[in-house]
């Protein structure tokens, strides 16, 4: 039935839809007037949450947040029905765990309340006489707490309302939201020396690609191929016999970086030992590790030497010699 209301509500035929799905609570029927107006979250864009889920989920990329900034993600509740708001309505919003547990439960989500040290949550907002709709704003920061590898969610609730009714279903809602590091976004890939596979001189590289750095943790990004020159995944592209594109099984790197921009490992993102060559990732501390910055704090470019061992003859035996920079062209 959440759906529906939401969906129909906006459309034009505001009364009409309503009446056919609240009409079966008979708690939400004035006698006398038909269909009582509504309080509850509304299309604070798409509503992503599965279709057996009783509470709606809206979810917000943040972008790329640099050390202790802060963003917001808008959250919009209305007076649902035949008439506005016949005087200034005041509701009172807060965290409610349960709504997140039954959430995760119906949809097979891990989601989790993030710190109250990372996010700022109006305690009230005021829908104005004669409208239907107002927006809050919820402030998040990445900072000391912020946890790249969480998968964040609010669950809210408007707790009181200084009149009308709430909403039984969409008077609880789920908003998600993800955060990517500074580092975070499309690259050029380009080689700075030639790729050496000591097992195979038929194996070469394959430059230069366009490819994402995805976010891994606050301070380490994933290799992923972009263009899907292989394979639209974690895998890094290369070439066999010279013509062939392919890309090693169970292998992609992962960098991480410390606050002065240097390149301080590299590991596999399939977990180091993986795969059936037990494959990992390794820094080439003989080479180039370091990120240049432009002058505003934001990254021009990458470079960094790294290896790809293989443990399945001996432990860490070094399979392929990789030197490589990643031009920043833009958001993924």
């Amino acid at each position: 039935m959440k759906r529906t209301i939401k969906s129909l509500f906006l459309f034009a035929a505001v009364a009409t839809t309503l009446v056919s799905c609240i009409k079966e609570r008979d708690m939400n029927i004035d006698p006398a007037k038909g269909v009582a107006n509504m309080l509850g979250f509304t299309y604070s864009g798409d509503d992503v949450a599965g279709s057996s889920s009783v509470y709606s989920r809206f979810t917000s990329d943040l972008g790329s947040l640099k050390a202790n900034q802060t963003v917001s993600f808008p959250v919009n509740v209305s007076y649902m029905g035949q008439n506005e708001a016949p005087a200034d309505i005041t509701l009172n919003l807060a965290v409610d765990t349960e709504v997140l547990t039954q959430f995760n439960s119906e949809n097979g989500t891990n989601y989790v309340v993030p710190d109250a040290s990372i996010f700022k949550l109006p305690a009230t907002a005021v829908i104005k006489k004669g409208t239907r709709t107002t927006q809050v704003k919820v402030e998040v920061t990445n900072n000391a707490s912020f946890d790249f590898n969480k998968n964040y969610a609010l669950p809210l609730k408007i707790t009181s309302a200084s009149s009308g009714a709430i909403s039984s279903n969409l008077g609880k809602a789920v908003y998600s939201f993800s955060a990517r590091n500074q580092y975070d976004g499309l690259y050029v890939m380009e080689a700075t020396g030639p790729m050496v596979d000591v097992t195979s001189a038929a194996l070469t590289g394959y430059y230069p690609l366009n490819m994402y750095l995805i976010t891994y943790s606050g301070n380490s990004v994933a290799l992923f191929d972009a263009d899907g020159v292989y394979s639209k995944n974690y895998f890094h592209p290369i070439v066999s016999g010279g013509t062939s594109v392919s890309a090693y099984g169970s292998f992609s790197p992962i960098f991480t970086f410390d606050a002065s921009g240097k390149v301080t490992s590299v590991s596999n993102y399939y977990g180091q030992e993986s795969g059936g060559n037990k494959r990992s990732g390794m820094l080439d501390p003989t080479g180039v590790n370091k990120i240049t910055f432009n002058a505003d704090g934001s990254v021009k470019q990458i470079e960094v030497s790294y290896i790809m061992t293989q443990s399945v003859a001996s432990p860490f035996a070094p399979r392929t010699y990789f030197k490589e920079k990643f031009t920043y062209k833009g958001q993924r």
